[in-house]
């Protein structure tokens, strides 16, 4: 039985029982002439328009991030550091974030990369070890800012070779860093970390989830295609800036994904009031119909999103990427490590 068919008799389902009778009558108004014009918008991004394949695709990553890589229940690997003040901070994490981002940019891949390389490494800290070997990076990693550092530039590199078309040498990433780890350290932090997620390294984004959720908006509201330029390009920005902050590795992609999208949507700049209700009303439909967190969770997430500094915060936009040097993006490390040992000190 196909999903979009049953999300749509899902839709009207709701209408005899919520009476949305605007989503009813969008629902009732295709005719072959306005699919034609939907047809021919071009989005700054492709919108996959296929429903029946986005709509599979969709449940097949929340299937997946709540099985194969659930590290969801678990108390959060930073959550003590407050009372413990021998483990590395959400502070020390967001630093090596923006390094991440720095360097990424730099090398023109995408910040999608860094996204999940922050997911491997929050779920092998996150996660029971499965050997002694990852137990006891795990735990050093966690109070030692060197090891913790290390196996974030560690997940980078494994995840620049999993995403990306080209891959950097180990030799041209010990340089990247300065050589502030050998070519040997970075392999083997490497190999720890993709043995202690038993080679588990394809997790979905909320980028990807938030793509997803549009595509299925996409053949049913009527925008213009600048606005869904907007809405892409907002999404992405506030899943970038979500990677930043810990609380959002403790929550789903697709809970972190929800959170971008209602955001964006509720934007004074996104369009007419008229067309903001249409958004959030098939949104809410989607969060009802597929296997999302309670909307409770996903409120806080969006409130906690919303929150967020955006323009106070030295995050840059792919498209407005300073001139910096790869040697001037390794001094955060190093000054991390230096303002690290003075702080115990």
């Amino acid at each position: 039985e196909n999903i979009t068919a049953r999300y749509f008799v899902y839709a009207r389902y709701l209408y005899t029982s919520h009476q949305a009778s605007h989503i009813l009558i969008l629902l009732d108004s295709f005719r072959p002439t306005q699919f034609a014009m939907r047809m021919r918008m071009r989005p700054k991004e492709n919108l996959s328009r296929n429903t029946d394949a986005v709509a599979d695709s969709l449940a097949a990553m929340i299937k997946r991030e709540l099985t194969t890589y659930s590290c969801y229940g678990y108390d959060g690997y930073l959550n003590l550091s407050a009372s413990d003040p021998t483990m590395v901070t959400a502070g020390d994490r967001k630093q090596l974030v923006d390094w991440c981002y720095s360097i990424v940019d730099q090398c023109k891949l995408s910040r999608e990369t860094v996204a999940s390389a922050m997911e491997m490494a929050d779920r092998f800290l996150d996660m029971p070890s499965n050997s002694a070997n990852a137990a006891q990076v795990s735990d050093e990693a966690l109070r030692d800012v060197c090891k913790f550092q290390l196996l974030i530039i560690a997940a980078l590199y494994a995840s620049i070779k999993i995403n990306e078309k080209v891959v950097i040498s180990s030799d041209l990433f010990a340089e990247i860093c300065s050589h502030v780890y050998t070519v040997k350290e970075i392999e083997d932090m490497e190999l720890t970390l993709l043995n202690g997620l038993s080679w588990r390294c394809h997790a979905p984004t909320a980028n990807q989830v938030g793509l997803s959720i549009l595509s299925l908006l996409l053949p049913y509201v009527d925008i213009p295609e600048v606005t869904w330029g907007f809405l892409m390009d907002e999404m992405k920005y506030l899943t970038e800036l979500a990677v930043r902050d810990y609380y959002f590795s403790t929550q789903r992609a697709s809970t972190n994904a929800l959170a971008a999208v209602f955001n964006v949507i509720s934007d004074t700049s996104t369009s007419t009031k008229e067309r903001k209700e249409l958004l959030g009303a098939f949104l809410r439909l989607i969060v009802e119909y597929f296997d999302f967190d309670h909307p409770n969770q996903i409120a806080a997430a969006t409130s906690r999103l919303k929150s967020l500094p955006k323009k106070s915060e030295n995050l840059l936009r792919e498209d407005n990427v300073d001139e910096r040097s790869l040697d001037d993006s390794v001094k955060t490390c190093k000054v991390s490590n230096r303002s690290y040992s003075q702080k115990r000190k």
